[in-house]
Parts: C-alpha cells; structure tokens; sequence
C-alpha cells in the first residue's frame, strides 16, 4: 500500500486526530459559568441602587431641614425693628387679659404702619407670629373701644387673627336675613304664562298611563280526555255493533305523559285606576304532550264521526297500535298556537318598590299548525287525521303575580295556568280533548319610570 508523507497530508492526519479527541464541556458548566457571571451583575445592579436611594434620602433630609431655617432667620430682623413697650400698652394688654376667653394669634410689625400698602401688606404675610395664651385675648367689643386711642398714637400697627366662634356665628345670622337678590326673587315668583303654570303641577302630578311588557313562560302541558257526550247520544240508536269500546271511558286505554312548552308574548298595559289596569297583546304558544304507542304492521284504522243521525266511518292506514307491536314507542302530540290575550289585572298590595296582584285573560286562538295522534274509535290505534283538528279555539289564562321594581325596570313574576275551553278537534269526533298548561310567567317593563 503506497501512503503519501508529504506535509499536507501529515497536517490533515493530525487535524482529524484531533477532532476524535477534543472534549467538549456538558451544560450544567455552561450553566453554571452564566450563574457566577450573573451574580456579579446583580450584586453590581444592587450596589448601585442602594447607593442612588442613600444618596437622594441624604439630599431630602438636608432640603428638608434648610426650609424652616430661613424663616426663622427673618425673625431677628424684624424683631429688631420693634420698640419697646410701654406702660400704657402694658396696661392694655393687661385689661385684655382680664376680659378674653379665646385664643389670640398676634402678629406684631413696627415697621408697618396703620395704613399699609400693598407692598407693605404683602411684606407682613410672612411676618412670623405668636400665639397668646387664651387668658390674654381680648374681646371684638373690648379690643374695639380701648385699644383705639392707644393705636393712634403710636406710629406701628399690629395686626391681630382673632378666632371668635361667637363672631362667626354672627355673620352667619346676619347673612341668613340679608333680603334676597331681586334675580332670585325674580326666579321664586309664579310663573308669568297659564302653560308653564299648567307644566309645573302636570309635571309632578303626572303618573304613565300605558306601559308594555315581553314576557316568557316555560310551560309543562298536558291535556284533558273526555268522551264526547252529545255524539254519544246522538248515536245512541245506530251506533255500529263493531265499536264496543266506545262506552268505556278513553282515560283507562291510553297512556300520556306530559311534556315541555312555552309560552312568548307581548302586551300592553292601560291604567284604568291606581289598583286595576287593561292589558291587550299577542302571544305564541307551544303545547305538546307524550303518547305510549307500539310499532305494529300496518292495518286498517276507522274512525267513526257522526253525521248528523248516521254514522261516517274513516278508514285509514295505521302502524301505531295501542294495545300490543313489536317495538315500544313513544309518539309526541304538538300544537303552535297564536292568540291576542285580552284581560285585565288587579293589585292586592304594594308599596314603593313591590305589588302583588293576579290577572286573568281571554284568549281567542288559532292553530297554525299541529302533529296530532288521534286514537280510533275502538281504542286500539293511533293514526292521523289532519282535518278534524280545530283551527279556531278559545283559551283563558289565570295567574298571580308579584311586580318587582330596579331602577327605570320592572319585572312581574309569578305562577300561570292556560286552560283551552274547546276541543281540540271537531265536534264530529267521539273523544273531546282540552289542553292546559302549568308555567312560571317572567315579564319585563322598560322605561316604568
């Protein structure tokens, strides 16, 4: 084998010896080199910062204590300037202090004189003061008559803050019957106009006459069997001999169950008197119920209708049995209804915030549309007869309310019960059904107030 020694190939021998052997550090050395480095930093960031917050307290407390030193190094000037007392104001001072009961704080400037301009006055505001024990005031009427003779002879003057309750008191009285302004009198006065004089007690006086309401009323509904009484007597003499069960009553060979409506509506409030109120809207209605059936074949299902004195039979076809099938189920009777409620409502009792009364109302209703079962006249199936469901009927609705007021809304809850006075289906039907429904009924009045 032919190797080549040559100087480029001794240096690419060594440099892949040595990659095989270079070590390369694992990261918890990374990780800990950036720790220590990360350290340094913090202790440096923390130094400083403790440096900055030592150094601007140092800067705070020596601003702090320079201010008031200024002030009180006026003082002297000004106290020099002062003359000195003499016997007669020695004698004043102490009249006041035989004759004042509140506290003094005196101000005291020879250089000032009685009269003083405003660059005088501007000057004496920052003039230090003294406070004079109470024993030494003295009184607005004493301060008044005796220590004006003594003032005008002297050159000074010396300005006094007296805090005299009793004076500020006065000057309240005095100002509570100073007359009023003509403006204001002006403004008190009736109203010059009959509108405005009309406005301003139709205003106040003034309560909503008409108020609208949207209510909600989940709803369980059910309904009511009975046997048809008049087609049974008028059937009574030519009643096939094919439909005995037609005698028995309906409610032992079916089984319903309820199941859940609602109720949506609008309706508007007229305030006939402070306790009775006329209320008109509309109102959509879902009512359904649940019928036990089982799947059977398909067979042959006749209704029997009366006709005046004769009897008309309806033959359709029908998989729902009421007796015995192969498969249990359950079939579901439903019904949307419209109506325009027209009642009114009462009011027991109420005070600023609640009330409690009842309502009752008329319903005149129309079906828009239906999913009936109709149990044929042997009580053995269950089929679907469109047309002999009545599209015009009557409901009427009794409920008890109490009326809740939050703020500018008011809200009316309490139980309802719906009753449909009609069948639902035709007259020419043997079994009569009317539909009812238990709710909570939750309205809502906007703008009340």
């Amino acid at each position: 084998m032919k190797r080549d020694f040559t100087e480029e190939n001794f240096e690419d021998f060594l440099r892949r010896s040595a990659d095989g052997l270079r070590m390369k550090a694992p990261d918890k050395v990374w990780q800990n080199l950036s720790k220590e480095l990360n350290k340094k930093r913090r202790r440096f960031t923390f130094g400083l910062s403790a440096l900055l917050f030592m150094s601007s307290a140092f800067g705070y407390a020596i601003i702090s204590n320079t201010g008031p030193s200024e002030h009180t190094a006026a003082a002297p000037s000004h106290q020099n300037n002062e003359t000195p007392v003499t016997s007669e104001n020695k004698s004043s001072n102490n009249s006041a202090k035989t004759n004042s009961t509140a506290p003094v704080i005196q101000l005291k400037d020879r250089s000032v004189e009685r009269t003083p301009t405003n660059h005088q006055a501007a000057e004496a505001r920052i003039i230090p003061f003294r406070i004079i024990p109470p024993s030494s005031v003295v009184e607005n009427s004493s301060l008044a008559n005796s220590g004006t003779d003594e003032l005008s002879n002297e050159k000074s003057f010396t300005p006094t803050i007296v805090d005299s309750y009793e004076e500020l008191e006065q000057n309240e009285i005095a100002k509570k019957a100073e007359p009023a302004p003509a403006i204001e009198k002006r403004s008190n006065e009736l109203p010059l106009t009959i509108e405005s004089v009309i406005n301003s007690f139709s205003s106040k006086n003034k309560k909503k006459k008409f108020e609208s309401q949207v209510y909600f009323t989940p709803t369980i509904s059910y309904r009511k069997l009975s046997e048809n009484k008049s087609y049974l007597r008028s059937l009574q003499n030519s009643v096939p001999a094919n439909f005995p069960a037609m005698y028995s009553s309906v409610n032992n060979n079916v089984t319903h169950k309820p199941d859940i409506g609602f109720e949506l509506g609008y309706t508007g409030k007229f305030l006939v008197s402070k306790k009775l109120k006329i209320r008109s809207g509309l109102q959509f209605n879902v009512n359904r119920y649940d019928v036990k059936a089982f799947s059977s074949p398909l067979s042959v299902a006749t209704i029997a209708l009366n006709n005046g004195n004769s009897v008309q039979s309806v033959n359709t076809l029908s998989g729902y049995s009421n007796v015995q099938g192969y498969k249990s189920n359950w079939l579901q009777n439903l019904s949307f209804q419209l109506s325009a409620p027209i009642g009114a409502e009462f009011i027991l009792s109420e005070n600023k915030d609640m009330s409690f009364g009842f309502g009752t109302t008329f319903q005149p209703t129309y079906v828009l549309g239906d999913r009936a079962f109709l149990i044929t006249t042997d009580y053995k199936n269950y089929t679907q007869v469109p047309w002999l469901i009545r599209r015009w009927n009557v409901n009427t609705a009794l409920e008890a309310f109490v009326n809740l007021q939050s703020g500018t809304t008011k809200w009316q809850i309490g139980p309802q019960v719906r009753y449909q006075l009609l069948s639902s289906f035709v007259s020419k039907y043997p079994v009569k059904e009317n539909l009812f429904d238990f709710g909570l009924k939750i309205g809502v009045t906007l703008n009340n107030r």
